[in-house]
């Protein structure tokens, strides 16, 4: 069965801490979307844009799926204690509700390992590679792109043509939430020391996890094979 897209629309951060201040009060799910209803309406015309945006809002911070219930009630926390890294929060959670932003994010951070400059045709023609050519994925991908803009996470110099502008984490909470979602979503079982301080997942942000940070969370497992250090998730 092929991939779903889904994000088929370009979002804020005002949005996405909108949607986290409703989630994160005694509302029911129906007033969630009364409320972001009203709330996109100032600033988004078309009725059925409203809705497209609601529901994906909704998807990041209020539907679960195998991934967000396990790091939404966290990510609340750190949001709220930690506000200022609103975006490594929001961010975790897209990767945890959407393949196609994972997927991409992935691809702009292995092109920046080799290359300063991120080509939308280079990132199209991988993504056409990866989920087929298809026209929603198609039209997600020009609203992925103006989603990093307005995140400040890209910055477009010429058309077609962008940079990478880093975000520093100097939290150790956040730089292990950044981590252990990354782990989840990738499931790729044990990861040495260095990939999870490199990962291409969280190519904004310039952020280190520390050898005694790990040993001090319970979530984390470390190993040592063959005189390398390894670290797991402790399921």
């Amino acid at each position: 069965m092929a991939k779903m897209v889904g994000l088929s629309r370009n979002l804020k951060l005002s949005w996405l801490n909108q949607a986290v201040e409703l989630v994160s009060s005694e509302l029911t799910e129906n007033e969630i979307k009364e409320k972001l209803n009203e709330y996109l309406g100032f600033e988004i015309g078309s009725p059925t844009n409203v809705r497209k945006t609601r529901e994906i809002l909704m998807c990041i911070w209020s539907y679960e799926n195998e991934y967000t219930e396990k790091l939404r009630p966290t990510a609340l926390e750190l949001i709220k204690k930690y506000p200022d890294y609103a975006l490594e929060i929001h961010w975790s959670m897209m990767l945890a509700a959407y393949p196609v932003f994972m997927d991409m994010c992935k691809l702009i951070g292995k092109m920046s390992e080799f290359q300063d400059e991120i080509t939308l045709a280079q990132l199209k023609q991988k993504l056409f590679d990866e989920w087929g050519e298809r026209t929603t994925l198609y039209h997600s991908i020009d609203k992925l792109i103006s989603t990093l803009k307005e995140f400040g996470v890209l910055i477009c110099d010429k058309p077609g043509k962008y940079r990478i502008s880093k975000h520093k984490v100097a939290r150790d909470e956040i730089s292990s939430f950044l981590v252990y979602t990354m782990m989840n979503v990738d499931d790729s079982g044990y990861y040495s020391f260095q990939e999870l301080n490199a990962s291409t997942y969280l190519f904004p942000f310039e952020y280190r996890v520390t050898k005694e940070t790990l040993l001090q969370d319970d979530r984390f497992v470390m190993n040592n094979f063959g005189g390398e250090l390894s670290i797991a998730l402790n399921n």
